[in-house]
């Protein structure tokens, strides 16, 4: 009867080990992670060239390594970036998602890192809205910081089509009331995110 019971407390054990292990994932720090565009054009007066950001990042990676990221217009800086544009803005903004980023990683890649190693890796990373979808590679540099924590950013800026950027819904109302005749073909982005490990 005591050895059942031993045999029955050690699968037990064992069941929950595997099942831990299945169940990890990966969450973005949001205080910790924000995307950086700086966009250039032509105004009223001339050229333009502002640097705007989005801030507290919600992603997240799943124990299959499918990575998602939403964004929306109340994580931007646009609606404190001129006077008066806030009030504007506000009233364009919800709870959906402007644009949502999706890809695919590898978790080995994150749990086989040691502490201070790094790697970079090709991914393809989809962009995907309302009325728009297009995918690029781009490199990803993963490092581990900590037995917990994780630093995520793009290798190299990339740069995003300002055609493909105008299909967002609004993008037109918020190109105008930021002084924007026009954009520049394409906008530079970085990318920096800390990850923890749940």
């Amino acid at each position: 009867m005591r050895d059942r019971f031993w045999k029955m407390l050690g699968v037990a054990g064992v069941t929950l080990a595997v099942t831990t292990q299945a169940q990890a994932a990966w969450q973005f720090v949001p205080g910790d992670s924000e995307i950086t565009a700086h966009v250039s054009g032509q105004g009223q007066r001339g050229s333009m060239e502002r640097t705007y950001h989005v801030s507290d990042l919600q992603g997240t990676i799943d124990d299959d390594g499918r990575f998602e990221m939403p964004l929306r217009l109340e994580q931007t800086d646009l609606l404190g970036k001129q006077s008066g544009l806030g009030g504007l803005l506000s009233g364009l903004s919800s709870d959906s998602a402007m644009v949502t980023l999706s890809t695919k990683v590898n978790p080995a890649w994150l749990s086989n890192l040691q502490p201070g190693d790094s790697t970079t890796r090709n991914v393809t990373l989809t962009a995907s809205g309302n009325h728009f979808e297009r995918s690029e590679q781009v490199p990803l540099t993963l490092e581990r910081l900590d037995q917990q924590y994780y630093h995520l950013t793009l290798a190299e800026p990339i740069s995003v089509d300002t055609q493909q950027l105008m299909k967002l819904d609004n993008a037109q109302t918020v190109l105008s009331l930021l002084g924007y005749k026009r954009l520049d073909d394409t906008i530079p982005i970085e990318f920096n995110a800390r990850l923890i490990e749940r």
